[in-house]
């Protein structure tokens, strides 16, 4: 950390400097649920739309917790505070707000309704299925490969259609100022076969999965 951080940390500023030399007094930040798109509905034969909407729900908060994690577990290397991501979802739950259309909101409602300076918004968009042997052959031996094969083999006992990512830039990143709205950081990410697997019993994350979102976050020394 260098002399500047550490002399604002010392009299209670976070900044974040971006393009220009902007400063943004950010102390407190939220990470929403994503919002995925890793299936189309088309690909769920067994699902109602009411069904899939939920799956898609699910995979987003599981998500932003796997990212709260990565992102809180050494506190001491942060230069934020972010809100737990239960109170997040708590907080908006009671609001009414439908986590599906939240990139799609006033961020700066959003951030005033959670308390917060700032808000993590990301999105995913629609990777390729691939299925049976198809899944095995891509991610090889790694651990991840065993906990999906598991997954997978329940699943398909059940007739569910089992999805993993194939590698391209698919998770976009933004962290939105809660005063101006203004987009103050982003990072667009690609995760592969060997980050996530995915199938309608749960989500697979491995745990490099946020390493390159940690490694970049400007609020993370």
């Amino acid at each position: 950390m260098n002399k500047l951080l550490c002399l604002l940390l010392l009299i209670g500023v976070s900044p974040l400097l971006v393009a220009g030399q902007v400063k943004y007094d950010h102390k407190i930040i939220a990470i929403l649920p994503m919002k995925t798109a890793f299936i189309k509905y088309a690909s769920v034969t067994d699902s109602s739309i009411k069904e899939y909407r939920a799956l898609e729900l699910k995979y987003g908060v599981e998500l932003q917790e796997a990212l709260y994690h990565v992102i809180t577990a050494d506190t001491n290397r942060l230069l934020v505070a972010v809100q737990p991501w239960e109170v997040t979802d708590s907080i908006l739950k009671r609001a009414g707000v439908d986590f599906l259309k939240l990139p799609y909101l006033n961020m700066v409602a959003i951030a005033r309704l959670l308390k917060v300076d700032a808000c993590i918004v990301t999105t995913v968009n629609p990777i390729i299925p691939m299925r049976g042997g198809a899944r095995g052959a891509a991610i090889g031996g790694t651990p991840l490969a065993a906990l999906a094969a598991s997954l997978a083999s329940g699943a398909a006992s059940q007739g569910l259609t089992n999805l993993m990512t194939k590698g391209n830039k698919n998770f976009y990143y933004t962290l939105v100022d809660g005063k101006s709205g203004e987009d103050v950081w982003s990072l667009s990410d690609e995760v592969s076969s060997e980050d996530l697997a995915l199938s309608k019993e749960g989500i697979v994350c491995s745990h490099k999965m946020f390493w390159r979102f940690k490694k970049r976050f400007p609020y993370c020394d």
